[in-house]
């Protein structure tokens, strides 16, 4: 009975203040859709690869190398550590080798099928990790050449509804393989990518660009991962790496590498082995923001309902009168918060469900929402309901039953005593600093990502495609640039591994060679022809560009029947300044050696220093090589008039010579843009839930103006009779709340400032955190409240004051 009186009483009051009602449930509404958004991203990120059995015990060995320069990471071993993981070691359960191949193709029938991913695992490699075969026998079929595994949809897009199985294709137009078996589809949540597993024998030098795989100096696309045997501690296995080293590598090798073991769960999170990384203090900020949002919507109902609290007063006297106990009071306040949360939970899940689709697509992410069959979402949802409940409903259940049953029969009490009064401008305030937080944030932010983009890198980016290039044929890419050339709108055409940006390159040591490889240091070495600088504008310092006939001797290196064997280098400002030479021009001539090919050769030139990597790393030591052994990308300058016509003849024109391949390219301003995925991500998270906190604490402010406005009606009735301007009143509304933004503003921006200092200090090129962000925050807040109550406060200025007069 008491429960129904309650929900009646609930009812009722909710019917009697539907404005101020309707804000609240809004207000938490959105509050609980963003958090519980939030929320789902976060534990998606959280869940990377714990799906694997014994995740805990899963480790993947990499490399960390003492330089001149400090420590050098590198996620990728040499090819032959396999085999010593399985005859040095004793403390692994089980361990797996692979390569990663990218961008390949498969020939079907004659027909062409493009993959982002794909990896050569040895027979183990579904033990170490539990991605779940559907068909075959992997531990027999990876361990002998020319079988291949496909994910099922993959098998779904080359064989339609036919059995796979028994099936051929040509891979790169190299390997012939028989597809035995399928496996399901990787999922969203891990580190790992592959559409394919080809059988780690079917992976040969030949496969390769003729590389030697089988050499201990050969780091390129390999990955080592252990399952450590129950008890076993890791630096146990990471001291016996350093006997390991010795025993494979010389003396002056082995003395700058170290191997370590990187715990699986770890991966996603370290920036120093992986680019690509998720920074945890991004997430921990965007947890914030989901809090802050949340609370916002708690402030809200606080706000109004310690204002609404006057006009329960006497039917608070009266209960009391009759002898109702202050906790039945506080119980049916706490009961009003509960279903006024419950009912805002409720349409936040519906809402959550609609924008799942919307916010996967947007922040490119795979997210999904199940309430009644995900239960960590569903404790989430109980959770925020109890804790919203708890914070928004004890205070003002507090204040209510409170109140003086003399005082509230007598109708004395007021809305605006000194502790209400003080605790509301409190949360307003609280309200103005996470907004100003936000918004301040927000602006540095946003003009991070414009200098990333906009920032000069030291080459030209506008107008240049790039073009993948899987067939390293001499004379097919000499045909495929003279038929490129014989449209006036393609200007330049080069040939070379990767854009001056780009993460395909590759590592090694260079030295003077007077001097021998334990002075050595770290070389990032980009392979290009004779037309690169022209092509993405690289500005030649000093020296001289490469020559025909300097491109026609570095093909012979590795040929063993030629005669004449030479490499020359062209080295960055950077690198020269690493050698010593304080005057770049006195290092042309200068005999380098390098670990490419363990050729040693001239200075020929210096560039002027160009950014080979995001913005997050500095400038590294770079050496632009002749080395057409690794000539698989094509770089084309066009004119952008008529672009759409240019790229589809150079489609055809790809398509005729290159048969065997699919055309596949990208613009040079857009690959540099996918460097700052990540960022773009976590600014599109701030912009929405910045804007929808901004929402909230508006619609909060509505309600206390309005409810201010209706308490003063009687007030501005009298001022205008005694002739008070419309201005003068407009400025009695306003005031306060514009004073509060000016205390929030002084809290808010040295905490921003101390948290995006933070952040800007993950890049080594950064904008300056000028003043005017700040006050441009602070201007923006002023002017959104200054809108948001100007209504309300104009509406009641310019009304008639006999209305409010007469009115009892």
């Amino acid at each position: 009975m008491m429960l129904r009186n309650y929900l009646k009483i609930t009812l009722r009051n909710v019917k009697k203040d539907k404005w101020f009602s309707l804000i609240n449930v809004i207000g938490l509404t959105i509050g609980i859709a963003g958090s519980l958004l939030i929320y789902i991203h976060i534990n998606h990120e959280l869940s990377y690869d714990n799906f694997h059995n014994d995740s805990d015990r899963l480790y993947r060995i990499v490399r960390a190398s003492d330089r001149s320069e400090g420590k050098d990471y590198e996620p990728n071993v040499p090819y032959p550590l396999i085999n010593s993981l399985h005859s040095d070691f004793t403390q692994f359960e089980s361990a797996t080798l692979y390569h990663n191949d990218e961008d390949a193709t498969a020939t079907i029938d004659g027909e062409k099928f493009g993959f982002i991913n794909g990896v050569f695992a040895d027979s183990s490699f579904f033990d170490v990790f539990n991605f779940k075969v559907l068909s075959g026998d992997p531990k027999k079929s990876l361990s002998q050449p020319n079988f291949i595994f496909l994910s099922e949809s993959t098998a779904q897009r080359l064989f339609k509804d036919k059995d796979p199985i028994g099936r051929k294709l040509k891979l790169n137009n190299l390997l012939e393989l028989e597809v035995v078996g399928l496996f399901e589809d990787i999922p969203s949540n891990t580190e790992f990518e592959f559409e394919y597993v080809v059988s780690y024998p079917s992976f040969s030098s030949e496969y390769f660009a003729d590389l030697n795989i089988d050499s201990w100096q050969m780091s390129a696309e390999g990955f080592a991962f252990v399952k450590l045997k129950k008890g076993v501690d890791p630096s146990s296995v990471e001291s016996q790496f350093k006997e390991v080293i010795k025993k494979y590598f010389s003396n002056q090798d082995a003395g700058r590498r170290n191997y370590l073991l990187q715990p699986l769960n770890e991966i996603h999170f370290d920036p120093r082995w992986n680019s690509n990384a998720t920074n945890t203090t991004t997430l921990i900020t965007i947890g914030l923001i989901g809090a802050f949002i949340l609370l916002v919507g708690c402030v809200n109902f606080i706000n109004l309902s310690t204002a609404l609290a006057v006009r329960k007063s006497k039917e608070i006297g009266v209960r009391k009168t009759l002898g109702a106990q202050k906790f039945q009071l506080v119980v049916q306040f706490l009961g009003e918060t509960f279903l006024v949360t419950l009912v805002s939970a409720i349409l936040a899940v519906a809402i959550a469900e609609r924008l799942i689709p919307l916010f996967n697509n947007y922040f490119n992410t795979e997210l999904s929402l199940n309430v009644l069959q995900d239960y960590n979402v569903l404790g989430f949802v109980a959770l925020t309901i109890l804790i919203v409940t708890f914070l928004a409903g004890t205070y003002p259940a507090m204040v209510v039953s409170g109140f003086n049953p003399i005082k509230a029969l007598k109708n004395n009490i007021h809305s605006q005593s000194a502790s209400s009064l003080f605790m509301r401008k409190g949360l307003i305030v609280v309200q103005f600093i996470i907004s100003q937080i936000l918004i301040i944030g927000t602006i540095i932010i946003s003009s991070q990502m414009d200098y990333f983009l906009n920032k000069p890198l030291g080459f030209e980016k506008d107008a240049v495609i790039n073009v993948r290039i899987g067939e390293n044929d001499e004379q097919k890419q000499q045909a495929f640039r003279e038929r490129l050339l014989q449209n006036p709108a393609v200007k330049e055409v080069s040939f070379n591994m990767a854009a001056p940006i780009s993460d395909n390159s590759f590592q090694t040591f260079f030295w003077p060679a007077d001097q021998t490889d334990e002075q050595g240091m770290q070389l990032q070495v980009k392979p290009a022809d004779i037309y690169y600088k022209d092509t993405y504008g690289i500005e030649l310092l000093h020296g001289r560009w490469f020559s025909e006939s300097d491109e026609q001797l570095a093909t012979n290196i590795f040929k063993e029947d030629a005669g004449e064997k030479a490499l020359v280098y062209i080295l960055n400002e950077t690198a020269v300044n690493k050698l010593g030479y304080a005057n770049l021009e006195d290092a042309i001539g200068t005999q380098v050696t390098s670990g490419v090919g363990g050729m040693t050769g001239p200075i020929i030139g210096i560039v002027k220093d160009f950014h080979t990597s995001s913005l997050h790393e500095a400038i590294k030591p770079t050496a632009i090589v002749n080395f057409r052994l690794f000539y698989y990308n094509a770089g084309v300058k066009i004119s952008m008039q008529n672009s759409r016509e240019t790229i589809a003849q150079m489609k055809n024109t790809f398509e005729e010579i290159f048969p065997n391949e699919i055309f596949e390219y990208d613009f040079m301003d857009d690959a540099i843009a996918d460097f700052y995925q990540a960022e773009q991500r976590a600014y599109n998270l701030l912009v929405v839930f910045s804007m929808l906190s901004i929402f909230i604490s508006c619609l909060g402010l509505l309600g206390v103006i309005s409810f201010v406005v209706a308490q003063k009606n009687k007030e501005v009735g009298v001022r205008k009779v005694l002739g008070a301007s419309i201005a003068s009143l407009v400025i009695l509304f306003t005031k306060d709340f514009l004073s509060l933004v000016i205390i929030a503003f002084l809290i808010a921006a040295p905490i921003a400032w101390y948290f995006l200092d933070g952040w800007l200090n993950n890049f080594a090129y950064q904008i300056d955190m000028e003043v005017w962000f700040f006050a441009a925050g602070f201007i923006l807040s002023a002017i959104i409240t200054f809108i948001t109550i100007g209504y309300q406060s104009l509406k009641a200025a310019i009304s008639n004051p006999v209305n409010a007069l007469k009115d009892e």
